[in-house]
């Protein structure tokens, strides 16, 4: 006949049982008493969007730091193809050199991202956010989303395909104020439309016409920057900040993305 000391072995909780092989195996357990509130809820490290940040230049270190803000992001990666940005957006960030990369390719190839931030100049905007969701990460990319129609529509279908979130920052179709505007003009509440007037804000400083080529800042990478554009002179402004100014040379006939000149550098060679 077998002893109720059997019959009670065999109900042993789990708990008990841990406990004894942990002492069986010569291992003291140590349950802790508190426990970092951070480890729970929304802004666990388990639950955060893990963001890489590409093109970390004025604007693009300002979304970076208001990506750094909410809780529910973690900025594991920058790039960018200055190394004076790129720099200062590691320093910005808490980041190793081991997270900051001058070719935006590098910091996709990381499958511990799941968004990235996508700043750079606009004939990039496009190549890059199609090899980001084909690389399974989630793209928020800054406006003008496309330099043409066929364009936007490429993108469009990737992020389909592809089925990742993907949203631009055109805040005055997004922000509430400018929603709201656009409900009181829809439904008649300021009266009858009759005038509508536009106006399209300055470039970075003023445009002199005393604009000259001027050398390749050290750090630098035109080549890269230049991407499928017509390679030419850096042109800069007569004014103290090194600013690049490119939106009429990016804008000029026979410079649309995928249709680069004979000679000219083929897309996957620019910005990072």
């Amino acid at each position: 006949m077998k002893s109720r000391r059997t019959k009670k072995a065999k109900t042993i909780s789990r708990r008990e049982f841990l406990k004894g092989s942990a002492v069986a195996a010569g291992t003291a357990i140590a349950w802790p008493t508190i426990v970092p509130s951070s480890v729970f809820g929304a802004a666990a490290p388990s639950n955060r969007i893990t963001i890489g940040c590409i093109g970390v230049g004025r604007k693009g270190s300002g979304n970076m730091k208001a990506f750094q803000g909410n809780s529910g992001a973690e900025v594991v990666a920058v790039c960018d193809v200055d190394a004076g940005y790129r720099e200062k957006a590691r320093q910005t960030a808490g980041l190793d050199a081991r997270s900051t990369y001058r070719d935006f390719r590098d910091l996709l190839a990381r499958d511990d991202i799941d968004a990235v931030v996508v700043v750079t100049p606009d004939h990039w905007h496009v190549p890059i956010s199609i090899a980001a969701v084909r690389a399974g990460k989630d793209v928020f990319c800054e406006k003008p989303l496309t330099l043409t129609i066929a364009e936007g529509r490429a993108l469009a279908d990737e992020v389909k395909r592809y089925a990742r979130v993907f949203q631009t920052g055109s805040q005055q179709r997004s922000s509430d104020n400018f929603r709201f505007a656009c409900e009181l003009v829809r439904n008649g509440r300021i009266g009858k439309l009759h005038t509508v007037r536009v106006g399209i804000p300055g470039n970075n400083r003023t445009c002199e016409p005393t604009w000259r080529p001027e050398p390749v800042p050290e750090g630098f990478d035109y080549d890269f920057w230049l991407g499928a554009c017509p390679v030419g002179p850096l042109p800069y402004a007569a004014m103290p900040l090194p600013i690049p100014l490119y939106i009429r040379l990016l804008r000029r006939p026979g410079n649309q993305l995928g249709r680069p000149s004979s000679g000219h550098r083929p897309v996957g060679h620019g910005h990072g």
